[in-house]
């Protein structure tokens, strides 16, 4: 029963050591010997896989970094809120017309109550209320 998982393990271990006996005498002679075209291949589309890979690792590190960033600026807003400068804003003048509104708004002013008459007049309705 032991037998088995040494022997694989033997066999793996020359296979390993071939391979890297192997590409040691390649990369001596400076070029590849077996399947050249093959292995050409394999190195252009290795190398495209990892360029995606490495692509996906940047964009969500760069998504991390501001994930972390909106969380630091909410609990700073949270924290210590910085009160908003508010802009100067015109104030509005109305043109003077003259109509049906404007001079209902004239004669609002002029038949307006004077505040002891306001005062007055709320003291009876309550006297009347109660």
């Amino acid at each position: 029963m032991l037998a088995l998982p040494g022997i694989v393990l033997g066999v793996t271990m020359l296979l390993f050591v071939g391979m890297v006996a192997f590409v040691a005498k390649e990369q001596k002679a400076g070029e590849r010997t077996v399947l050249r075209g093959f292995r050409a291949w394999l190195d252009r589309v290795l190398g495209a896989v990892i360029a995606f890979i490495r692509q996906i690792i940047k964009t969500i590190n760069i998504s991390f970094v501001y994930v972390v960033h909106q969380l630091r600026h909410a609990m700073a807003a949270a924290i210590a809120p910085r009160p908003r400068k508010r802009k100067q804003q015109d104030k509005l003048e109305y043109q003077r017309t003259d109509n049906h509104l404007s001079s209902m708004h004239d004669h609002k002013a002029d038949t307006a109550l004077t505040e002891a008459q306001k005062k007055k007049l709320r003291n009876k309705k309550l006297e009347e209320r109660f």
